[in-house]
């Protein structure tokens, strides 16, 4: 079928559907429409579903008739509400966004999926909520505010709820609590909720992330049927299968301190004064995970681990996490291996894949690493034995990084805030840094994962990233203009000059501001079988192979690398990958939300014992409504609202991130040092308010 009687099918179904009296099944449908090959009736068929989805038609029982919304112009998607209570539907296949105002969501809540009707007024697209199709979820966190309100809040909307039942609110005031929706009359403002969980206090560390994890939908427990399979895997330490023996060779695994998951090693061995073999071994968790098994459903369904501040969830259960699939010390492990001949100046002269058993000599932290690269006398004298291996690893790990600035590739260098704890109680705050010992792992990762992605470059879930948007990148260098830093220049190589200014502002105070521009300029990486390549990387083909214990794409990688290996065909269809890579990206983003708020949580939790105190801190943020600010002594971040800006009227200047008084001139702009006192911290809401210290 041509591509222009593909377009006039659509509205030819619609019009035999509305002529006809009741319902019309679908071999009545084609024979009218004059389609009676396979191919045809397939066409037929998705163009009927797509209309289905549109809203444009109903369906029972194989037969189809017209809704009443047929003829107006209806988009299917998501529905994502920010933090002013605007909706914006996402269609899945990436069209234009759909604006909803808040009086048009109806009684739509976040991620639900969702039928909007598009309003063309002005020449300006809007649109209205007219069904929703299917909630995002089940169980919803809510609390109770200061007038004794039950709210729920759903991504930027806050809803006041009423309850089912006389349930004593005495009960749950104070508290976090989950609540289901029993009954939302479209026309009517407050949903009948019923409680299904008390949580726990409101401010308690283990009620707040039981909320967040909630919230997120992220699973917590494993299923029974989950465990009972569980039991029945033992680690396989013999060696039945064609498995290349590689324990000979010095091995060691580098982690952070508190790590229990070694789902990488590292192995060394001189093959001449300018030549290494150097294999990066991951832990071989698809021999152990079979495809359709109930471990496997279950590691599909949750597509990620999920690292919160004091706590980790699991893909895999820790049997297999943690002991059998890790890659410990002093075992004899299963592992899938890369192996690289490559020279000193970084140069890869030839690579392999296998399946190998490895035995890991030594287990080291990044301290340890960090320690010998920075040659001190404790930890060469601790590890002599591997000192010669890191020194080298470290050298070609340089050489591999200058080559990939060279071609393009974007380096950031934000550092992330962590939290000392002693018990469920926050001792203090720090910054994550990214050392040598960091990135001399990073770089064989990246590297390992660069090889398998040109093995499967025919058939694979790549990790694919868009470029950037051009007006963010402009807003970018404009900022970092105002600081006295490089102009855009548009003729060159985008990453090149970002790299040049983030290398610029490094030990600067706006050194923070200037990456988290940067980053928000980028797209969001995601997995698809469509590969466009990884932008930020600068490459043409990349995939996750190397953490196949927290990343379910890395295990199906692994499964047709090993086809390839096996010269057998792999049985996953590109359909069937598609709903893989949608799903892992959609667990990825919950996953880094679930990660912020539990930030944001240590950040009120650690600072509602500080009321009155005063800090400096600089603006890392303005939006209209006033400024953040980040605190120099413990690097949490605040929040001054514009009203507490005396003395003047101040107005939003977007253009160049600052807030302008309009007779004083005085600004206040990102980078810009101030005095702030701590004011309030909202346990609820998870902010620390500031006020201008004097």
């Amino acid at each position: 079928m041509k591509k222009k009687k593909k377009k006039k099918l659509e509205s030819q179904i619609l019009k035999l559907i509305k002529k006809s009296s009741s319902k019309i099944i679908f071999k009545e449908l084609g024979d009218k429409l004059n389609l009676n090959t396979k191919k045809d009736l397939k066409i037929l068929r998705k163009k009927l579903h797509v209309l289905k989805e549109r809203g444009k038609l109903e369906t029972k029982q194989n037969s189809y008739f017209s809704t009443k919304d047929s003829e107006i112009n209806t988009k299917l998607g998501f529905l994502e509400i920010v933090r002013s209570g605007t909706g914006f539907v996402i269609t899945p296949k990436n069209e234009k966004d759909i604006k909803i105002s808040r009086k048009n969501l109806m009684n739509a809540l976040h991620n639900d999926l969702v039928v909007a009707q598009v309003i063309n007024k002005n020449g300006k697209e809007t649109g209205k909520i007219i069904e929703i199709r299917k909630r995002d979820k089940k169980n919803y966190p809510a609390t109770i505010d200061k007038k004794n309100k039950i709210i729920l809040k759903s991504g930027g909307r806050t809803v006041e709820c009423k309850l089912k039942n006389n349930y004593e609110l005495s009960k749950i005031k104070g508290k976090r609590f989950t609540v289901e929706i029993e009954k939302w009359d479209p026309k009517d403002l407050k949903p009948t909720i019923k409680i299904n969980e008390v949580l726990g206090d409101i401010g308690e560390i283990n009620a707040e992330i039981k909320n967040i994890i909630i919230d997120n939908k992220i699973v917590n427990i494993f299923p029974k049927k989950v465990l009972k399979e569980l039991k029945s895997i033992k680690e396989k330490k013999e060696n039945k299968e064609k498995r290349e023996d590689y324990t000979k060779p010095l091995t060691f695994t580098i982690d952070p301190d508190n790590a229990k998951d070694f789902d990488d090693a590292l192995s060394f061995k001189i093959l001449d004064n300018n030549v290494f073999e150097i294999g990066v071994h991951i832990a071989d968790v698809s021999s152990y995970v079979k495809p359709d098994t109930e471990l496997d459903k279950e590691a599909r369904k949750r597509g990620t681990s999920v690292y919160l501040a004091n706590k980790v969830i699991p893909m895999l259960p820790e049997k297999l996490s943690n002991e059998i699939c890790s890659l410990e010390p002093k075992k004899k492990k299963r592992a899938f291996s890369i192996i690289f001949t490559i020279d000193k100046k970084g140069n890869v002269k030839k690579e392999r894949a296998a399946r190998t058993i490895i035995y890991s000599d030594f287990r080291l932290t990044y301290s340890d690493v960090q320690n010998i690269i920075e040659n001190d006398k404790e930890g060469k004298k601790k590890y002599k034995e591997i000192e010669t291996a890191i020194i080298n690893l470290n050298k070609i790990s340089k050489k591999i990084r200058k080559k990939r600035e060279e071609r393009g590739a974007i380096f950031f260098n934000k550092k992330e805030l962590g939290f000392k704890f002693k018990g469920d109680k926050i001792e203090g705050t720090f910054l994550k840094e990214s050392k040598e010992s960091h990135k001399l792992v990073e770089e064989f990762m990246l590297l390992t994962n660069i090889e398998v992605a040109e093995k499967l470059k025919k058939k694979a879930i790549f990790r694919v990233h868009d470029k950037p948007d051009a007006k963010k990148v402009e807003n970018l260098f404009s900022v970092a203009e105002s600081f006295g830093h490089i102009k855009l220049n548009k003729k060159n190589s985008i990453g090149k000059q970002i790299n040049k200014l983030l290398s610029k502002v490094k030990e600067k105070k706006e050194s923070n501001i200037i990456n988290l521009l940067a980053l928000r300029s980028m797209s969001k990486a995601e997995y698809s079988t469509k590969n466009i390549g990884h932008h930020g990387l600068s490459l043409t083909h990349y995939l996750h192979f190397t953490s196949p214990i927290r990343r379910y794409p890395d295990i199906i990688c692994h499964r047709l690398l090993s086809s390839i290996l096996n010269k057998k065909e792999n049985k996953l269809d590109k359909e069937e990958m598609d709903k893989i890579s949608s799903r892992s990206t959609q667990k990825e983003k919950d996953a880094t939300k679930a990660e912020r708020q539990t930030v944001k949580l240590m950040q009120t939790v650690f600072m509602k014992d500080k009321l009155g105190k005063r800090f400096i801190g600089i603006i890392s943020g303005v939006t209209e409504r006033g400024i953040y600010v980040e605190m120099e002594k413990n690097f949490c971040e605040g929040f001054v609202e514009i009203s507490r800006l005396q003395n003047d009227y101040f107005y939003y200047d977007i253009d160049n991130h600052r807030l302008v008084g309009e007779l004083t001139k005085k600004t206040y702009q990102l980078g810009d040092s101030l005095k702030v006192i701590v004011e309030r911290v909202d346990l609820i809401k998870r902010e620390i308010i500031l006020d201008i210290s004097n």
